[in-house]
């Protein structure tokens, strides 16, 4: 490894740079881990103390996003959905009735995110949404504009009600 080489990897300015950046990189993937760490606890404790049912359509429809994003994420890897079901010998409904304890957990945890944002008032903010829609739209042409503007959104909401709980401890 030398200055050449790194350069050819990215914006990097010699070798030095480039494990300086290694290792900010490396902090902040721990920084993030800790902190998801710390809000899915913090997620645990207010669902232990809430009592609420989920509708079956949000299950359905989380298992399908779960199912949506896992055939993506094989396809990126560069093998098919059926490939991988046909490799573990099973079948999407065993995948999607083996997920369905999680898929109920993620819905109810969308359900009180949505809640709390509803009651204290929180909303994305807008420029940030309209930039990462349009950032969205130019990766995946296809995408249905609609979709994306309420998947953004709900990401913002969600780091926005995950901001406003942090603080109040």
């Amino acid at each position: 490894v030398n200055d050449e080489f790194v350069k050819t990897l990215g914006e990097f300015k010699n070798v030095a740079d480039f494990k300086e950046k290694i290792k900010e990189n490396i902090a902040a993937e721990k920084e993030r881990k800790n902190r998801d760490k710390q809000r899915m606890a913090l997620l645990d404790a207010i669902t232990d103390k809430t009592k609420i049912s989920v509708p079956e359509p949000l299950v359905e429809s989380e298992l399908d996003k779960m199912v949506a994003q896992f055939k993506d994420d094989v396809a990126r890897a560069g093998g098919t959905f059926e490939e991988y079901l046909a490799h573990i010998k099973k079948t999407e409904e065993e995948i999607r009735k083996d997920w369905r304890k999680d898929a109920e957990k993620r819905a109810k945890f969308q359900l009180i995110l949505n809640e709390i944002a509803q009651k204290e008032n929180i909303q994305a903010p807008k420029d940030t949404l309209e930039k990462n829609v349009e950032f969205l739209l130019k990766q995946y042409k296809d995408a249905d504009p609609e979709n994306v503007r309420i998947y953004v959104e709900t990401m913002l909401v969600n780091e926005e009600v995950f901001s406003f709980l942090e603080k109040q401890k």
